[in-house]
C-alpha cells in the first residue's frame, strides 16, 4: 500500500484536494441555501451553486483522469528506455568481449587502432549504465551490503589498465555493489577521460566507527570551472566527450546510500573526490 502512494502520489493528492474542494463547497452550498427565505432567491442561489459544483466535478475528474494518463505515459517511457538500453549494453558487452579477445589473438601486435576501440566501447558501455541508473533511480531500491574496497578495485583494473591505482588501505565499505561500481568507474573515467591522469590515489580514514572518508586524488590536468556545480547539475559543454551526467549520477548515489560527494579541484594541479559514506576499516 506504502509504495502504491508513493507511485501514484501525484494521483493521489489530485483525489484528496478534488473531494476537499467539492466537499468544502458543497456544504457552503447547503448551509447558505438554508438561509435564505425568499423563493426567488433561493432558486437563483440553486442554479449557480449547481453550476459552481458540477464545474468542480468535472474540473476535479478531468485532473485526476490527466493525472493518471500522465503517470501511465512516463512509466512506459521509462519502461521503454531501460529496455531498449538494457539490449544495446548486452550487445555492446559482447563487442567489448570480441575484441579484447581479438586483441589478445594479436598477441600483442594489436594496431592503436584497437586500443581506442576498445577504449571507447568501454565509455559508451559507462554511458549506457549511468543511463540505466538515472532511470531507475527513484524506483529501484537499492541494497546495503558490505563490499571491500580492494575487490572493487580489482575489478576494475583491466578496464583501467594504463591507469595506476593506489590504494593505501583498504577498508569495508557499506551500500549497494552496483552503485558503488559505478560510482568509482565514474571518478576514474572522470580522471583518464577528462584529466589526462595517469596515477590515481585513494586514501582512506575513519571518522568514527560508522563512517568513512574515502578520497580519490588524481595527477592529471583538473577542472577549469566552477566545482561546486559539478555533480548538481548537467553541465553546458562543448566537450564532446561528456557533460557532467557520470559526476551527477556519482552524488545522487551517493546520497541514496545516506552518504555525500564532493569535488576539489585546481587548474593543472589534479582533481579531488571526497566521498563520505558508511562503512569501517
Amino acid at each position: 500500500m506504502k509504495n502504491f502512494i508513493k507511485s501514484h502520489l501525484k494521483t493521489v493528492l489530485a483525489i484528496i484536494w478534488f473531494a476537499f474542494t467539492f466537499a468544502l463547497v458543497a456544504w457552503w452550498w447547503v448551509f447558505f441555501l438554508m438561509q435564505l427565505e425568499g423563493a426567488r432567491q433561493h432558486r437563483m442561489i440553486a442554479w449557480e451553486g449547481s453550476i459552481l459544483l458540477g464545474s468542480i466535478l468535472i474540473g476535479g475528474i478531468s485532473l485526476i483522469v490527466f493525472t493518471f494518463r500522465d503517470k501511465q505515459r512516463h512509466d512506459r517511457l521509462r519502461f521503454f528506455f531501460s529496455t531498449f538500453s538494457h539490449d544495446i549494453k548486452t550487445s555492446i558487452a559482447r563487442l567489448r568481449l570480441q575484441a579484447e579477445v581479438l586483441e589478445e589473438d594479436l598477441q600483442g601486435n594489436s594496431p592503436p587502432v584497437m586500443k581506442r576501440l576498445i577504449s571507447d566501447i568501454q565509455r559508451l558501455d559507462l554511458q549506457l549504465e549511468n543511463s540505466l541508473l538515472l532511470a531507475n533511480l527513484e524506483v529501484s531500491p537499492l541494497l546495503h551490503e558490505e563490499i571491500q574496497l580492494s575487490d572493487l578495485m580489482a575489478n576494475l583494473r583491466s578496464e583501467f589498465a594504463d591507469l595506476s591505482v593506489e590504494l593505501e588501505r583498504d577498508a569495508k565499505i557499506s551500500g549497494d555493489r552496483r552503485a558503488l561500481m559505478s560510482v568509482v568507474r565514474n571518478l576514474l573515467q572522470n580522471s583518464v577521460l577528462h584529466g589526462k591522469a595517469t596515477t590515481v590515489r585513494i586514501r582512506v580514514r575513519a571518522l568514527n566507527s560508522s563512517r568513512l572518508e574515502v578520497i580519490f586524488e588524481d595527477d592529471g590536468l583538473g577542472f577549469k570551472g566552477e566545482t561546486n556545480k559539478l555533480g548538481s547539475a548537467l553541465l553546458n559543454s562543448k566537450d564532446s566527450r561528456g557533460n557532467g551526467i557520470g559526476l551527477l549520477i556519482t552524488k545522487r548515489l551517493m546520497e541514496k546510500m545516506r552518504g555525500d560527494i564532493k569535488f576539489e579541484s585546481t587548474e593543472n594541479a589534479g582533481f579531488k573526490s571526497v566521498l563520505h559514506t558508511e562503512g569501517h576499516l
